[in-house]
């Protein structure tokens, strides 16, 4: 039997280390070592991840809603609405009238507003941050 380092990655025949001994690390250098401590917060990972995205999803949700929103308006309004043919150009007045249309442009100039307004309320966040000084510095 080959002689083992003292910082050689055991193997104990659980499945979870046969699952380990898979990846192909090399259990012997220093990020080797810090993996084996780590591999219990590597498994904390999906929840990292998921409230990640929870919060991330409460903060921005109601933006991302109207930036989907605004996109497949954009989409759909040339498609429906004013289509690149000769009877699209002659149905085209009839057309801006239909409630599909109106409800499209609607969508298409709400979006865009609440699109403008989320940029400018991230610039003030920003620009907050940078100009902000510290408590503790006398001016």
């Amino acid at each position: 039997m080959p002689r083992r380092s003292f910082f050689m990655y055991p193997d104990n025949g659980d499945e979870a280390d046969d699952f380990i001994s898979l990846l192909d690390f090399n259990w012997n250098t220093l990020l080797g070592r810090c993996l084996i401590g780590s591999w219990d917060q590597l498994k904390k990972i999906p929840y990292i991840i998921w409230w990640l995205f929870t919060v991330i999803y409460s903060l921005f949700g109601y933006y991302i809603m109207w930036i989907a929103l605004h996109y497949v308006a954009v989409h759909l309004y040339p498609t429906y609405c004013a289509p690149l043919t000769i009877s699209g150009f002659i149905l085209s007045p009839f057309m801006v009238a239909a409630p599909h249309c109106i409800a499209m442009r609607w969508l298409i100039t709400e979006g865009a507003n609440v699109i403008v307004t989320m940029w400018v309320a991230v610039g003030a966040y920003a620009i907050q941050h940078m100009l902000r000084r510290p408590h503790n510095i006398v001016v």
